[in-house]
């Protein structure tokens, strides 16, 4: 963390950041096309994922690591992106959608930027896959906000808190599935920290207190998300009436 390596990662995820959104800006990109680009992107991303994790069978051929099937915050968004291409229709189930991928999309992407767990080295594809996936993660999640396509209220906030609930009783559930044959697991984090000597992520005090603060820390930041949101775009309102 934070080596010289992990600054120049940074700066590049910065610099897509900043390029996707000045581009889907003034090149008045369709949100069809962003969502399509977002689909191949992500499409990309977890083929390069799955490739670099595949492991030998005992009894020949290979398969992936479960502890990289798309079950993490961040990766569970390619669902999402999917659904969102070519399922979901309606606006309103579009809106609900989008309104719980923002800021889990933020918050999640955001902190793996900062906690590289695949490493910073720059000869590994998936390091490449992995600042890159995130760095579009965050942009995609800046413009639905830019461009106003949720109206986040407190009924969101709630509705979003139930959502990232269940997801947490999936992702225990499949940790606690596979956790007997493959100890490294650790979906959503809820098994151990994604790192070691991570101030306040950490087993020092029991995984009991270790679980209530990665939930007080997901609640925490869900609720100033929302806060935050619906201030700005209050302002917004009274300053364009």
């Amino acid at each position: 963390m934070f080596s010289t390596n992990h600054f120049i990662w940074l700066g590049i995820s910065l610099l897509v950041i900043v390029c996707f959104l000045v581009i889907t800006k003034y090149k008045k990109i369709t949100f069809d096309n962003v969502l399509t680009f977002m689909f191949f992107m992500a499409l990309i991303s977890e083929l390069i994922k799955m490739f670099s994790n595949m492991k030998d069978g005992e009894h020949g051929g290979m398969y992936l690591d479960p502890g990289d099937l798309p079950l993490h915050l961040c990766s569970i968004q390619i669902f999402f992106i999917t659904a969102l291409k070519f399922f979901v229709k309606k606006e309103d189930n579009k809106e609900k959608l989008l309104g719980f991928m923002v800021p889990t999309m933020l918050v999640g992407a955001f902190i793996a930027l900062f906690i590289p767990t695949v490493g910073v080295k720059f000869n590994k594809a998936q390091v490449y896959q992995f600042f890159m996936f995130h760095a579009f993660v965050i942009a995609f999640a800046i413009y639905v906000l830019i461009n106003k396509m949720v109206n986040y209220t407190w009924k969101t906030f709630f509705r979003n808190v139930g959502y990232l609930g269940a997801l947490a009783m999936i992702c225990m559930w499949m940790n606690s599935i596979l956790y007997n044959s493959f100890p490294l697991v650790n979906f959503m984090y809820l098994v151990r920290p994604p790192m070691e000597n991570l101030p306040i992520l950490n087993l020092n005090n029991g995984w009991y207190v270790y679980f209530i603060t990665v939930i007080s820390i997901a609640l925490s930041f869900m609720f100033l998300f929302n806060l935050i949101v619906m201030l700005i775009y209050k302002k917004k309102r009274m300053i364009e009436e």
